[in-house]
């Protein structure tokens, strides 16, 4: 009598392998993304990045929609305004939404366009409507409706639902704008770290105006990047290990927020088949 062993399933013989050629420091689709970061902080950057630049998705969807009340007038988004294979919806329902669900579903698998779909500054999509918000409902269920990557971008942890940050594959956090936000996210996720999110928050982002890092939970022990360029800690220090900080001091005096407008210039800079886009 054989052991009652789970084996993987075969996937179909004409599946494709989405992810081929994917930088393995970037979270694999299908996944849902969570980006937390103060004002100015480099949010609308990095998003840009994940839409235009070759080395992120760019060529990895068919169609990118953008639920943003603001892009149409934010200058980083420029190219992205220009660009045929993204959609920008400026005024969300959730019945556009379920529209757009009905949509994919209504068409033959073969057929069905792979999406990108970003909820930019998503608290207000979900705190009207709260948990029966589609916004919400939909970190369950993306993968059934061909969405290649679910976004959520936010300037608070706890104002995206439970439901979306348990379903959450990788999160980028930069510069965050109160210490509450901090001292959440470190009670959430230490279990994950070993203790370590706020020496790992310091160790990225401060004093580095516009920089981040990215955990990928997917990995098991989760992964934790400076930026999406170098893996720092997986159940262990990968760098030499920080010295320790009086996180309370920092907190206490601010330097770990955003506290002054940044400088012209980003310091992350997209790259696409446009000719300067930034």
């Amino acid at each position: 009598m054989n052991l009652p062993i789970v084996l993987p399933v075969k996937p179909p013989d004409n599946d494709i392998d989405v992810n081929e050629g994917l930088h393995p420091h970037l979270p694999k689709q299908p996944t849902v993304i969570t980006i937390y970061g103060a004002f100015k902080a480099g949010k609308s950057v990095l998003l840009a990045n994940m839409i235009e630049n070759d080395d992120f998705f760019r060529g990895r969807m068919d169609k990118v929609v953008l639920i943003s009340p603001t892009a149409m007038n934010d200058d980083t988004f420029r190219h992205i305004v220009e660009d045929d294979d993204v959609e920008i919806v400026s005024d969300y329902s959730d019945e556009y939404l379920q529209a757009l669900l009905d949509f994919q579903m209504e068409t033959p698998k073969e057929d069905r366009s792979r999406i990108m779909l970003i909820f930019d500054d998503a608290l207000q999509y979900i705190k009207p409507r709260g948990k029966g918000s589609g916004a919400t409902h939909l970190a369950t269920k993306f993968r059934h409706y061909n969405i290649g990557y679910l976004v959520y971008v936010s300037q608070y942890y706890k104002a995206l639902p439970p439901m979306i940050r348990g379903n959450t594959g990788c999160i980028v956090v930069m510069k965050i704008p109160n210490t509450k936000t901090i001292r959440d996210m470190a009670d959430e996720l230490d279990g994950f770290l070993n203790g370590n999110f706020m020496k790992l928050y310091v160790y990225t982002i401060y004093d580095q105006p516009y920089s981040f890092m990215s955990i990928n939970l997917r990995e098991n022990p989760p992964i934790v990047y400076n930026r999406f360029e170098t893996p720092i800690y997986q159940g262990k220090w990968l760098i030499e290990e920080p010295p320790d900080v009086d996180v309370n001091n920092l907190l206490r005096s601010n330097d770990l927020l955003i506290t002054e407008h940044p400088p012209e210039k980003e310091h992350l800079k997209t790259k696409s088949k446009k000719d300067n886009m930034c």
